[in-house]
C-alpha cells in the first residue's frame, strides 16, 4: 500500500463519532457513486438531521470544522436541484488507511 499521511484532525473527527466512521464506510462501499442524505441515514440506521450535522456540520450538536466534507473525506455534489454526497478520492486513501490501521490493532485486543 501507498504510503498516506493522515491529517491528525482526520483521525480525530473519526475516532470522536461512531457515525462519520460509519457514513465514510458506506460511501467507500458504493464509491465511486453518489446517494443522498435519506438513503445514507437508513443504511447506517441514523436520524437525516445527524447524518447532516456529520456530513457538512449542524449548529451548536456538529462542529462544521470536524464535518466530513469539510475535512475534504466527502464531497457535496448538486444536481437538478438535489444534493448527494461521495467520497473524495482522499477520503477512499483514508478509509483504506483506517482497515490496515485497525486490522493491525486488532490483536492487541
Amino acid at each position: 500500500m501507498n504510503a498516506i499521511i493522515v491529517d491528525p484532525q482526520v483521525l480525530r473527527s473519526l475516532h470522536r463519532s461512531e457515525l462519520r466512521k460509519k457514513i465514510l464506510m458506506y460511501l467507500n462501499e458504493i464509491y465511486p457513486s453518489a446517494t443522498y442524505l435519506s438513503e445514507i441515514a437508513r443504511v447506517v440506521g441514523s436520524d437525516p438531521s445527524n447524518v447532516r450535522g456529520a456530513l457538512v456540520g449542524l449548529g451548536n450538536r456538529y462542529n462544521g470544522e470536524s464535518s466530513l466534507v469539510y475535512l475534504g473525506l466527502v464531497e457535496e455534489v448538486s444536481s437538478n436541484g438535489f444534493k448527494y454526497y461521495r467520497l473524495t478520492d482522499y477520503g477512499k486513501k483514508v478509509v483504506d488507511y483506517l482497515k490496515e490501521y485497525y486490522h493491525y490493532y486488532r490483536r492487541f485486543l
